[in-house]
């Protein structure tokens, strides 16, 4: 590891750090609110803030925003709704995969509250995901992009990423995974609109179904079904994070084969 790899590393180090710090302070001021409200308020936070420390680690780098394509352009509304229409589509399959083989039934929510469980979740989730696109897929997943390529980069965000949704093996297979997903899309789009829209996307479905409901009401909640499936629903969410996870190593070895100068660092890109 060269010195320009070891200062990436020590400087995106430290920028998790401080952000950690940030929102262990955030959650540590008791919020005498509803808290679907504070939840919200703290995201909200705890994206200027995000935003505050990159702009902090970019002025101490002589750079701007545009240099790590963190900016609004012409093209991040069309992106970003892309990005939602996969992200729903592919939780929508996964929900229904698992339903289907594991002979569980969906049911409509009694007396819905659809303010609640359509406009509040979409606003909450929606701040929330970008919080964590700024925290994972901008400063730190261009840094060490530049720094040590494509693999390395998308891994180690992911790994991060998964690690600040709790210290447990069972997240590697579930925000892991999709943190793959996620850093793939912002370094083949260059930005995180893409992103964005996938990791809000996916969210908003969950939240729909009564898999969020820390945030917001549901419309419909998955209960056992009048049969017995062949599967528990838990063994075949296990596997559809292994394919997905397989799904994304194989994206990113083929974004590489389109791009092969992305395995390199940035240094090498210049010296070719």
């Amino acid at each position: 590891m060269g010195k320009t790899q070891r200062t990436t590393v020590l400087k995106v180090a430290l920028f998790w750090g401080s952000f950690w710090v940030l929102l262990f302070a955030l959650r540590s001021v008791p919020v005498p609110m509803f808290p679907t409200f504070g939840t919200l308020l703290v995201g909200s936070v705890g994206t200027l803030g995000a935003v505050i420390l990159v702009r902090a680690f970019l002025k101490s780098e002589s750079d701007t925003f545009a240099d790590i394509r963190l900016v609004w352009d012409s093209g991040s509304p069309r992106r970003f709704l892309l990005g939602s229409v996969v992200g729903v589509a592919l939780m929508g399959l996964m929900l229904v995969v698992i339903v289907t083989l594991s002979g569980l039934a969906v049911e409509s929510t009694p007396d819905p509250n659809y303010w609640n469980a359509i406009g509040v979740s979409m606003l909450v989730l929606f701040v929330l995901a970008l919080m964590e696109e700024i925290v994972f897929r901008s400063y730190p997943l261009v840094r060490l992009f530049d720094a040590f390529g494509v693999r390395s980069s998308i891994y180690c965000t992911s790994l991060f990423f998964a690690l600040y949704h709790g210290v447990d093996p069972a997240n590697l297979l579930g925000p892991g995974v999709w943190g793959i997903l996620f850093g793939l899309a912002a370094i083949a789009s260059r930005g995180i609109a893409l992103p964005l829209g996938i990791h809000c996307g996916l969210n908003w479905m969950q939240s729909l179904f009564g898999m969020k409901t820390q945030f917001a009401t549901s419309l419909w909640t998955i209960v056992p079904g009048p049969g017995e499936g062949s599967v528990s629903p838990e063994v075949i969410g296990r596997v559809l994070q292994v394919v997905l996870l397989v799904s994304g190593v194989v994206l990113v070895e083929l974004y590489i084969r389109k791009h092969p100068e992305s395995a390199t660092t940035v240094d090498d890109r210049f010296a070719a």
